[in-house]
């Protein structure tokens, strides 16, 4: 009501209600009652649009990164049904009208401090700084998945630069699961990238639970074991708030930083790109097909499609490209293809080029798939493996990301549903190694996951051009279907 600049008067009789009810619904001395919660809400979101000054409107549009009234009515519902829900949990826990800003417990189990996580101002996407230390690698995964997958109120389709986290691991390597913490990592780096998210080191992490938001919300505690936390702390007082939040900013210093988000112009400019090709020992996972696999003509025929600029201009492109072709004609590279990226490719029709996505025709995908069998048969110097179905079923049916390892640089080369921060240079060499032993492992596992028998990784490819081909012949018959139906109702 403040950002729309409406007076408590003018909503109460837009709503037909006493002016007492607004002030005692905004002070927390009463709620509407649950019986018709969703009713007044949604009422409310309606006249808070239709009241707003022009110059509120603007700012509620601002705040809530939304661009049309419609957006902005379901934003305003939702965090006002968030605030309600919050508020009467708290209330029955407490069993007052007006819970306390500052409450202690002595032990919760993660879930009950997870749910206490929830707190309504993360819905809020507009000047919102939260600073975390928290050992996650020692939470069971189901715990950490609540924690990176829920506790923030965005849509993944849109970016929200505005909301700033940075978050404090134990990341030391004694604990990682070579397998299960580098795709829990990759997968929480896609999840956040929609925010400006930042990852951080530090031992002290170990055993700590701390969660602030500044001016408004925190949550400290310690985490004795994975399933028990320990004498933890809730309190929306600024005054608790900000001491927590600015110790864990001095902590979260440059040397610490685990990767770092670039673009491909910024990659190209600085080099980066051309080190990651011509460096020794290079490992990659692909996840998502792109640019590296493309033959000369195909690169040309989508040259001509991808939006250029004097950063990212099309001389550039080529002259990467052709760098790309030689060294993979030269280099000893070991490269692990994820079975996903063949039959997404079949399916979806997009590749990942230089940090666009291009839609290929199906000629065009046959013709990129009949390219990489190529290699697969003649390339003496690449050395390939596949890995045909995700090594864990938490991230089963997710994206799966590219990984670009070398003794120059390392990166990952992320699948964002809104197109933004989708490559992430590693930074620290913790973080590195722990991507270099996930590809070691899973390069040298022996329980069937992965393919290593150059015939059946032929055959697999062989099969995934069948699928395209079986596309091209239902199309086709469709097509012709479509075409006698129109010829028969002209005649």
């Amino acid at each position: 009501m403040n950002l729309a600049e409406i007076k408590n008067a003018a909503l109460a009789k837009a709503l037909q209600y006493d002016v007492s009810y607004i002030s005692k619904w905004i002070s927390g001395r009463m709620l509407p009652a649950e019986k018709t919660k969703r009713n007044v809400l949604q009422r409310i979101s309606c006249e808070i649009v239709r009241l707003s000054s022009k110059t509120g409107k603007e700012n509620l549009f601002a705040n809530y990164q939304v661009e049309n009234e419609n957006e902005l009515q379901e934003a305003i519902f939702d965090n006002l049904e968030a605030e309600y829900d919050y508020v009467q949990d708290m209330q029955k826990q407490y069993g007052s009208s007006v819970a306390p800003k500052t409450s202690f417990f002595v032990e919760l189990s993660p879930a009950q401090y997870i749910s206490r996580m929830h707190h309504p101002v993360l819905r809020r996407v507009s000047r919102l700084h939260i600073m975390a230390e928290m050992d996650l690698l020692s939470l069971t995964h189901e715990y950490r998945l609540q924690i990176i997958q829920g506790n923030i109120g965005t849509e993944k389709h849109r970016f929200y630069p505005d909301v700033h986290f940075s978050l404090m691991i134990d990341l030391s390597l004694n604990k990682i699961d070579n397998i299960y913490d580098p795709i829990f990592l990759i997968n929480m780096m896609k999840e956040e990238a929609g925010i400006d998210f930042h990852l951080y080191r530090g031992e002290q992490a170990a055993g700590r639970m701390i969660f602030t938001v500044k001016d408004d919300f925190m949550m400290s505690g310690m985490l004795m074991d994975p399933n028990r936390c320990m004498s933890v702390t809730v309190s929306s007082e600024a005054d608790h708030c900000n001491p927590l939040y600015y110790s864990i900013r001095d902590l979260c210093t440059r040397e610490n930083l685990l990767y770092h988000n670039a673009t491909m112009a910024e990659l190209l400019d600085g080099n980066e790109y051309v080190r990651s090709i011509l460096s020794l020992n290079q490992r990659w996972i692909i996840g998502h097909m792109t640019e590296h696999f493309l033959p000369e003509d195909l690169f040309e025929e989508l040259l001509a499609q991808v939006r250029t600029n004097d950063a990212l201009d099309q001389e550039k492109l080529r002259y990467v490209h052709m760098l790309t072709r030689k060294a993979m004609e030269e280099t000893e590279i070991e490269i692990i293809f994820q079975g996903i990226a063949f039959s997404n490719l079949a399916l979806e029709s997009d590749i990942d080029f230089f940090d666009q996505k291009i839609h290929l025709t199906l000629q065009q995908r046959e013709r990129y798939i009949r390219h990489i069998l190529e290699m697969c048969t003649t390339r003496k110097n690449l050395h390939f493996r596949l890995l045909y179905e995700s090594p864990i079923s938490d991230f089963r049916y997710d994206v799966a990301q590219s990984i670009f390892l070398s003794d120059g640089i390392a990166y990952l080369r992320l699948n964002t549903e809104h197109g933004r921060n989708n490559l992430a240079v590693l930074n620290h060499p913790d973080m590195k190694m722990v991507f270099e032993q996930f590809f070691d492992t899973l390069w040298d596992e022996k329980n069937g996951m992965i393919l290593s028998d150059q015939e059946e990784i032929c055959s697999y490819i062989r099969e995934m051009i069948h699928r395209i081909g079986i596309i091209a012949s239902v199309r086709e018959h469709t097509t012709l279907s479509s075409s006698e139906q129109w010829t028969e109702m002209a005649d």
